[in-house]
């Protein structure tokens, strides 16, 4: 079953059952605050795989989940602590909320920040605070009715400090958050270089038959292969970059202005590569580098950008 779900000023979003009971919620075009999220009917609720980015991008996935079932989302999973799958939460009233420790400590810290600077034509809505209900570390397994969905953190820092994915073993379905970016520019800066290549080996063991990320398409079979493997040349091609800035003593955003994207330029959102360098930088042994905080590192990616803003469509 595939069905586009279209509004006026935000653009379709396009449901679509991988498996039995099993449906992914895939926005295009994946790029900033255009996440994916998912959800799995029981017989007498739903689980939901993280939220979205806007009031009104919230309303239209839960018409989506509508469209397929009465029952009510009962669990809701956020798979990290970034405001495109969390801001959503409130919308949820009767569900309960499940996350990593380390996920609800940074979203109750932080609140929800006002991104109207940085992302001036987005109609954010009215969107209220909510934080998850139940936290773990490590794994834990979730029961709804007949349905079980094992959730398990990674032991690491990789795209944030409280990554965890969703695993629903009977389907062979995998919801890997934004440890995956399918078709767009991975992005590191909150996370670990490092830390998203080994997640990617993670998710490769698991052998999945549907892989649902966190932007992009989901993919399946052969895929798969194809793009853990390119996800991982891009990360790779990072750390080799900063390699290169750090022999000649350049700094991550001079180095990015000089690099040739190759064959990642078409992946979208390309100013990432000047945040993902301050992280790579962070992280070789090698380098003279003192991290610059996580301001100075956008403001790179905006000068690495042509002095643009990052394009948001949200």
């Amino acid at each position: 079953m595939t069905t586009n779900h279209h509004h006026e000023t935000i653009g379709p979003g396009l449901l679509e059952q991988v498996a039995p009971d099993v449906f992914s919620y895939v926005q295009p075009d994946g790029t900033w605050f255009i996440n994916n999220t998912g959800f799995i009917v029981a017989e007498t609720g739903v689980v939901s795989i993280d939220t979205t980015s806007t009031e009104r991008r919230n309303r239209a996935y839960i018409e989506a989940i509508a469209s397929v079932t009465a029952n009510p989302v009962k669990l809701l999973v956020n798979t990290h602590h970034h405001a495109d799958h969390t801001h959503g939460n409130y919308l949820f009233p009767d569900a309960t909320i499940i996350s990593h420790v380390s996920c609800r400590e940074v979203m109750v810290a932080n609140g929800i920040t006002d991104y109207r600077a940085a992302f001036p034509g987005v109609e954010w809505g009215d969107l209220k605070f909510r934080a998850p209900d139940l936290t773990f570390e490590g794994e834990t397994t979730i029961h709804l009715d007949e349905l079980t969905v094992d959730l398990f953190d990674l032991g690491f820092v990789a795209h944030t400090e409280g990554d965890i994915l969703a695993w629903i073993a009977e389907s062979g379905v995998l919801f890997t958050g934004d440890l995956i970016f399918h078709g767009g520019t991975p992005f590191a800066l909150f996370g670990s270089i490092q830390g998203t290549l080994d997640a990617l080996q993670v998710i490769a063991a698991k052998e999945a038959e549907v892989i649902v990320p966190g932007h992009g398409p989901a993919f399946s079979g052969s895929s798969i292969k194809k793009v853990l493997h390119d996800q991982s040349n891009y990360l790779h091609f990072v750390q080799e970059v900063a390699v290169e800035g750090i022999k000649f003593g350049r700094a991550p955003v001079e180095q990015a202005s000089i690099t040739d994207l190759r064959e990642f330029s078409s992946l979208t959102d390309s100013e990432r590569l000047a945040g993902n360098l301050h992280v790579a930088y962070r992280e070789n042994a090698k380098a003279d580098y003192e991290w610059v905080g996580f301001e100075q590192a956008i403001s790179d990616m905006i000068i690495f950008n042509n002095g643009e803003l990052p394009r948001c469509v949200a």
